[in-house]
């Protein structure tokens, strides 16, 4: 996926959007790990074999080679691979955006937002994960799912989806912050809407099958719901950060990477040289407290999209460039 989609709809977004104060007092000088383009979201599998890291990459700037992978990375080992995907159908043409992992029974389900540009079709895919591949299980199309940026799955097979949209690729709801955008629900037979009257929701997670958080790039803001019959009730904002992006779990506390100046993603997204701070903070909801995780001013890593804790060490990826960071952390 090029510059189309949600990149261009971005473009109206950040460009008429206020900048924050970037906090560079936690600066710091971290690992630097090489991957596939495009790392957009990454997730941990614990269960297949050795722990490692499953990371969505999908070349993203305008006149890149095309580059549509599951890239994997042992942080023990340092090793990498792809997976390899079979039981494909020949006509599927593979974008990986936001992905999800969940056991489902006794199997480890990928789940996959899928943008199939060419023919303007977004859909879901999912997967049976094994240790050296992908076996394609179904592909799940519905006019609800209109403009998914973020998928999660339930242990019961089961998922939402969050719309950055009403439509794919509507300038006009981004720019006027028209709150058409909604998370859908899948029940296994059928989706239906699960909430609504939000403004470019991306991030999405689920916690214990029954807490699930929410943010939105432009009303910055992160939400806790309870989940219910297919709903999401009892709303909460448990933090106001600017520019959030994918959400993960670390314990009791949600981790969201954020776009802090827009501007500078823009130049970002067109030339891999002019450098996009990225930023990962930390949020308790119990408290309402939110703390500054990571920053990078863009030396190391811009565009950060996703930040994710796995055994005391911060992995944060982005999404244009072919690297992640990692922190060491207490």
């Amino acid at each position: 996926m090029k510059l189309t989609r949600a990149f261009s709809f971005l473009l109206f977004i950040f460009c008429f959007s206020s900048c924050v104060t970037l906090p560079k007092s936690f600066q710091t000088k971290d690992e630097v790990i090489f991957v596939g383009p495009g790392p957009e979201d990454m997730v941990v599998d614990t269960i297949t074999e050795e722990p490692r890291l499953l990371v969505s990459c999908n070349s993203r700037r305008p006149g890149e080679k095309n580059y549509a992978e599951i890239f994997v990375y042992y942080p023990e080992t340092g090793k990498n691979k792809l997976l390899k995907r079979i039981n494909e159908p020949s006509n599927l043409l593979f974008n990986p955006h936001g992905i999800d992992l969940v056991k489902v029974n006794d199997d480890l389900i990928l789940l996959v937002v899928n943008h199939e540009s060419e023919i303007h079709l977004s859909s879901i895919l999912r997967y049976k994960v094994l240790k050296d591949e992908l076996i394609f299980l179904n592909k799940i199309t519905d006019p609800l799912i209109a403009s998914p940026n973020a998928v999660a799955g339930f242990s019961n097979g089961t998922f939402l989806v969050s719309n950055d949209a009403g439509k794919a690729g509507n300038f006009i709801e981004a720019f006027l912050m028209l709150k058409r955008a909604q998370i859908v629900f899948y029940d296994g037979l059928k989706c239906s809407v699960a909430a609504g009257k939000f403004c470019y929701t991306n991030g999405i997670t689920i916690k214990d099958n029954r807490k699930v958080y929410l943010t939105s790039t432009r009303q910055n803001k992160v939400w806790q719901f309870d989940f219910a019959a297919g709903k999401l009730i009892n709303q909460e904002v448990i933090a106001k950060v600017h520019g959030g992006d994918n959400l993960r779990l670390d314990g009791k506390d949600v981790l969201v990477a954020c776009h802090l100046r827009f501007l500078d993603f823009l130049k970002h997204m067109k030339n891999s040289q002019h450098h996009s701070p990225s930023t990962v903070y930390r949020i308790k909801p119990d408290t309402r407290k939110t703390t500054v995780e990571f920053y990078d001013d863009g030396n190391q890593i811009s565009a950060a999209s996703t930040g994710i804790v796995f055994r005391h060490s911060l992995y944060v990826s982005g999404v244009f460039d072919p690297k992640m960071v990692r922190k060491k952390i207490k």
